[in-house]
């Protein structure tokens, strides 16, 4: 049963999904800036992948849990308009520090980057982990939700050590500890929260049926406890527990996609809708993310197959889900946040605070995108147009976030003065 009483100021969650869409546009900024280079380490690359990973999608994250936890799990978060400031700003700006320490090889703004980050992590891992202990709920999410902030937890502490390594050249294993910061970050931190948000949001927004008990039950804990085993396996370099628990990862992700397409072909509303398709589209993406890793498995193609599984699973699931739950989530807080002030006449339809046909744009525009950025893999001159369709995404997005906050305040201040 979800707390709405509960729920933060609209200001809350609407101050980190209005910043994320810029470092979108940076992203294709930064990459329209290099030279074409496809390794993934490349100085432009790292830029553009933390400013999609950190700067959008735990931009985005941040802000939802803000609304998740009182909501769904009925434990607001502690003083939550100062979290706010003290993780957005810090977030922000060590994102850019950290971009700008990459491109330019710069200590000075990586080691920024580490200090602001680790305060902005500290202060919202802190927050999130005292709300959770507050909860008297014992749901699925709850669980699913714990997990993500602790794999969130391992992977700002392995990232704040990649960082100050680079800064001061200190002899680390790098490999092993991107492969351990990359496996935390996405597989812990983005699949946990998106499985958690998921077992509320799918039948509640989708109108399907809930997720079997099973799967709501056992997910969270047996992708946990996989991704700790991989990092064993990693540190101690035994083959076989990393191929076992890379085989059990995929196994469960692509249980989780199949299971949800499933659930969202027997909705009981059979009218075409713009989130939805995102959603499937994430799904969809899971998919093709487990194919290529398991491609992977066989040379000579390795490394190469390896880094398009993270792309897709980055680009094609995350951002996909993501622009999907925003599309549906931004509409019905404006909604909801204007009825519970008391509001029973003026308030405008859900389907008319973010035009519907924006929605439909941006997914053909999104969809347009993945595959652009895929052919580049192969054929370079095609990054290009996969640039461009990333920078429109971050301008549409904004556009239309902006165009919900603008709905909400001429709204309410119609309403105070009629």
């Amino acid at each position: 049963m979800l707390s709405t009483e509960q729920a933060p100021p609209i200001s809350v969650p609407l101050r980190f999904f209005a910043t994320a869409p810029l470092f979108l546009v940076l992203a294709a900024a930064i990459l329209a800036s290099g030279n074409g280079s496809t390794g993934i380490h490349t100085p432009v690359l790292l830029a553009a992948t933390h400013c999609l990973t950190l700067g959008f999608i735990s931009m985005v994250m941040a802000g939802a849990m803000q609304q998740i936890l009182p909501v769904v799990i009925g434990s607001p978060m502690p003083a939550s308009k100062s979290v706010t400031w003290l993780t957005l700003l810090p977030m922000s700006t060590g994102t850019l520090s950290l971009v700008g320490g990459f491109l330019y090889s710069n200590p000075a703004l990586l080691y920024t980057a580490c200090w602001l980050l680790g305060c902005g992590f500290f202060i919202f891992i802190s927050a999130c982990l005292i709300s959770i202990y507050r909860a008297a709920a014992r749901n699925p999410t709850k669980l699913a939700l714990l997990l993500a902030i602790l794999s969130l937890t391992i992977t700002a502490t392995l990232g704040i050590t990649l960082a100050s390594g680079y800064a001061s050249g200190t002899a680390l294993d790098y490999p092993k500890l991107a492969a351990s910061h990359i496996s935390m970050g996405l597989g812990g931190w983005v699949m946990l929260l998106v499985a958690g948000v998921s077992y509320q949001v799918v039948p509640m927004f989708q109108l399907t049926p809930n997720y079997p008990q099973w799967l709501a039950s056992g997910f969270a804990p047996a992708l946990f406890t996989v991704l700790l085993l991989s990092l064993v396996a990693r540190r101690y370099d035994i083959a076989s527990l990393s191929a076992i628990s890379t085989g059990l990862f995929w196994v469960l992700t692509v249980s989780f996609a199949v299971i949800t397409l499933r659930l969202q072909n027997q909705r009981r509303r059979r009218v075409a809708d713009a989130t939805l398709s995102f959603f499937r589209l994430g799904m969809t993406s899971l998919l093709c993310a487990a194919l290529f890793s398991t491609l992977a498995l066989f040379p000579p193609l390795q490394e190469d197959l390896t880094t398009l599984s993270v792309i897709i699973f980055i680009t094609g699931f995350a951002l996909s889900v993501i622009f999907g739950m925003l599309y549906k989530i931004v509409p019905f807080l404006v909604w909801f946040h204007l009825f519970r002030g008391g509001v029973k006449k003026g308030v405008p339809n859900m389907k008319s605070i973010i035009p519907e046909v924006w929605m439909w744009r941006h997914l053909q525009l999104h969809r347009f995108t993945l595959l652009a950025l895929l052919t580049a893999s192969v054929w370079n001159p095609v990054r290009w147009l996969a640039i461009t369709g990333l920078a429109l995404q971050g301008v549409l997005l904004c556009y239309a976030l902006y165009t919900a906050i603008t709905v909400y305040q001429h709204t309410l201040k119609k309403l105070v003065y009629t």
